[in-house]
């Protein structure tokens, strides 16, 4: 007996309490019943609500209560009375609209006294949750099982959803957030949305707080505390809200309709791009100034990768007047979601960074400072620092470039000469601000010095090639044009190799490809110079003279007859999808079983090479050419070594979903 006093409502084990939720305290609890973990929300009720509890109607006629002191409001065993009509707060349910739900639930009306049906209880706090979110049900939305009243608390029993909520997540993991992760919580909580309009119900609370994400990254919504059911009139008025989640519509009592989740959906979405919430305010006369006045940084210019009409969007679903807005919140999301990633990444993404944060959890015991161990230096990385190298990486591909480019236009050569030094800075400074403009402008330059000087054939290609990229590929961001960039880069000293390994670690498969393949008409261009070979083009002895066009002309035909150039291209194209695809699970032990894939195919066309070259004579490609590929290998395989643990998760299918 002394063990089931330590019980919820005689059934449910307390295990931790997981904070507050609503208007009550949230628990987690073992169903000592099922065995399988559920979330109590605990609702404490005043004086007046325990009296009508225990006497068994507002009019104080006792009626039983159900066996272990009990009422089950939801159909269980106790007795229930009739509300008053002047809660206006509260759900109303028509007779038939009561019986739908109690068949819903696997309850039956006949269960119930026929003088006090279900909704007599429509005022005890936690009931409206319960009886909205029974109407609701779909994987986005946390189910709700049962609602219970035992002496002075109300308990609603809910789905227990493992993992944590995502105002947690933007404030730990805030710099891990991608656009496929914002794409995967979007797409949940739009979805979830749709469900509860299609069915009658606004959510009126939609806020961080409020979406919970689960260890197999799946993103679910919670607490319809506010929720509100649309009578014969249309919708309601809402009983509260948030600052920050809520239009001025809800902020002025006005009546709501589902433009109002739409406001709300839409300052989250802007939360996680801009990574803050520019209405949230002390109190609601400062929450309206916020929302009319608010001056807000276009999402745009926080992602590199955003378009920038995905501003247009995301402004129209925020404007105060609630007619300017999307008639609802499937018009939003058919508007906003191709501007963002793949959920369907997000989620993997998401699961990865929930499984991480149970990874940080740790005892209380302090663990001594000379034992603590340092940060390994992937997770010392920061975007901030990869936004940097990229924009370095962007500045010094674009100038080098330029540099030979420039030094063989009769009007822009010579180290004395001020227009080259102010075109050099201008195409390093393009390359700064953003790497693909750098590649476009460096690159184009590189085409007029063809034809300039004699190769109008090979300048033309190679401007076409560039322009192709540029629009279907190389303007996508800063990894795109920076892969594009290392084959003058690192093939200045023989590491050529290192190209498609680039390509195929930083970009998908199919961007992979293609970037490759320009990389091998840009490197095949500059051997033209007089190294004659894909691995490198020898810059010390190219990059400060200018070149003959006639002769780059015909070595680069001398190299496309060749059969040896022939293998190492189909290598690196092969190379380049190889590590792509492997890297699609984007863990360290992919990348380097994908570099070791690729490496091998990168070897395998060097000898192919060398047995094309020798006229079938041997296999053994030139030490030169080893050891470049070698070296080309080994830092790949650093840069495996900084890939972010855990990069990606396998979701359990056993593992119960959380509230």
């Amino acid at each position: 007996m002394a063990r089931n006093q330590q019980l919820i409502l005689d059934r449910y084990r307390p295990i931790a309490e997981a904070g507050t939720g609503g208007f009550g305290t949230v628990q987690v609890a073992w169903d000592t019943r099922i065995q399988r973990k559920v979330a109590i929300k605990c609702i404490g009720l005043d004086e007046v609500d325990t009296m009508r509890v225990a006497s068994g109607g507002p009019s104080g006629q006792n009626h039983p209560v159900g066996s272990g002191g009990a009422t089950d409001v939801l159909g269980g065993s106790g007795p229930t009375w009739e509300a008053e009509s002047a809660d206006l707060d509260a759900p109303a349910f028509s007779d038939d609209e009561e019986t739908a739900l109690f068949d819903m639930m696997g309850r039956s009306v006949s269960m119930l006294d026929n003088d006090y049906p279900a909704r007599v209880l429509a005022r005890t706090p936690g009931l409206d949750e319960a009886r909205t979110a029974a109407l609701l049900s779909d994987a986005n939305i946390v189910t709700v099982y049962d609602f219970e009243v035992q002496g002075s608390t109300a308990y609603l029993i809910m789905e227990y959803v493992d993992g944590i909520t995502l105002s947690e997540l933007l404030e730990r993991f805030g710099d891990r957030i991608s656009l496929n992760a914002v794409a995967a919580v979007f797409a949940a909580v739009s979805h979830a949305l749709e469900v509860a309009h299609d069915n009658q119900v606004l959510h009126l609370d939609i806020k961080p707080d409020n979406v919970l994400v689960n260890r197999q990254g799946q993103v679910k919504v919670t607490d319809f505390g506010l929720a509100v059911l649309a009578d014969a009139s249309g919708f309601g008025v809402a009983g509260g809200g948030t600052v920050g989640y809520m239009p001025l519509e809800q902020m002025r009592q006005e009546s709501l309709d589902a433009r109002c989740d739409e406001w709300a959906l839409a300052s989250v979405t802007y939360e996680m791009l801009a990574g803050e919430n520019p209405f949230l305010a002390e109190d609601l006369p400062r929450a309206e100034a916020a929302i009319e006045d608010a001056e807000l940084v276009l999402p745009s210019l926080c992602w590199d990768e955003l378009d920038p009409a995905i501003d247009d969007v995301i402004f129209r679903a925020l404007d105060p007047d609630r007619e300017e807005r999307y008639d609802n919140v499937t018009e939003f999301a058919d508007e906003l979601e191709p501007f963002l990633g793949d959920p369907k990444r997000g989620t993997r993404e998401l699961a990865a960074i929930v499984g991480y944060a149970d990874e940080e959890e740790v005892d209380d015991e302090p663990v001594p400072a000379s034992r603590a161990p340092r940060a390994p230096l992937r997770e010392r990385i920061t975007p901030g620092h990869r936004r940097a190298a990229a924009r370095a990486l962007g500045a010094l591909g674009s100038a080098l470039v330029a540099f030979v480019a420039l030094g063989s236009i009769p009007e822009a050569s010579g180290l004395g000469n001020p227009l080259f030094w102010g075109l050099l800075a201008m195409v390093a400074f393009a390359g700064a601000l953003k790497p693909h403009l750098g590649a476009l402008l460096s690159y184009g330059t590189l085409s007029v010095a063809l034809v300039v000087q004699g190769a109008p054939a090979v300048g033309c290609a190679l401007m076409a090639a560039t322009g192709a990229w540029w629009y279907f590929v190389g303007r996508e961001g800063d990894a795109e044009a920076n892969v594009a960039l290392a084959a003058p880069l690192v093939g200045a000293l023989g590491g050529g190799q290192l190209a498609p390994l680039a390509a195929g670690f930083c970009l998908s498969p199919a961007r992979a490809f293609v970037t490759a393949a320009f990389s091998l008409s840009t490197a095949a261009v500059l051997a033209a110079l007089g190294s004659g070979s894909l691995l490198g083009w020898d810059a010390p002895a190219h990059i400060a003279s200018a070149f003959d066009g006639s002769s780059v002309q015909a070595l680069l035909g001398s190299m496309l007859m060749s059969p040896a150039f022939w293998c190492v291209a189909a290598s690196w194209l092969v190379a380049a999808f190889t590590l792509a695809f492997v890297r699609q699970r984007p863990t360290r032990v992919f990348a380097v079983l994908g570099t070791v894939c690729a490496a091998s195919v990168l070897v395998a066309g060097i000898c192919a090479a060398a047995w094309a070259a020798s006229g079938g004579l041997t296999w053994m490609p030139s030490v030169r050419n080893l050891a470049g590929t070698v070296v080309a290998v080994v830092a790949m395989l650093l840069a495996c070594s900084l890939v972010p643990d855990p990069a990606f998760c396998e979701a359990d299918p056993e593992e119960g979903a959380a509230a």
